[in-house]
């Protein structure tokens, strides 16, 4: 299935958050996802219960990831955990159907479909990965914004 443009509403999650190279953090992954999920229950205020990894920035070759859950307002952050805002803004979107190890291919299509249609994607990889079920995964790419993206080269 080939991506689609979506315009994807601010949403607020609770997670832990963790920096590392893309090996650090695939290698740690796995530990972190099940201390996440046996902690999961402590977070108020769950919307969907899907599970999200979301890279929030790359700098170089160091990536800071979260790991979290949809809230629909925060009351209490469990220990550990952070609170934070996915903007609203346009998304390159795949369904994906297909098991985790599917899931890095996944963002591949996604980068191979934005240059093939000429399409910016956000320079710092702000990408979401939502399991929505088993092997039913959302896999999102935030758009270049053109608004920061002057601002940075006029500095």
């Amino acid at each position: 299935m080939n991506p689609k443009l979506v315009d994807v509403r601010a949403i607020t999650v609770v997670g832990f958050e963790m920096s590392g190279t893309e090996e650090e953090i695939a290698a740690m992954r796995p530990e972190w996802k099940k201390r996440f999920l046996e902690t999961a229950s402590q977070i108020p205020s769950q919307t969907d219960g899907y599970l999200m990894d979301i890279c929030l920035k790359r700098a170089g070759q160091l990536y800071t990831h979260c790991i979290a859950m949809e809230v629909s307002h925060i009351d209490i952050i469990p220990s550990g955990m952070s609170s934070l805002t996915i903007p609203a803004g346009s998304y390159a979107l795949l369904e994906l159907d297909g098991q985790e190890k599917d899931v890095k291919n996944g963002f591949r299509s996604i980068l191979a479909w934005a240059r093939e249609h000429h399409i910016r994607l956000d320079p710092n990889e702000f990408r979401i990965h939502v399991t929505i079920h088993g092997e039913q995964h959302h896999l999102y790419w935030r758009l270049a914004n053109k608004r920061s993206e002057a601002a940075e080269e006029a500095v």
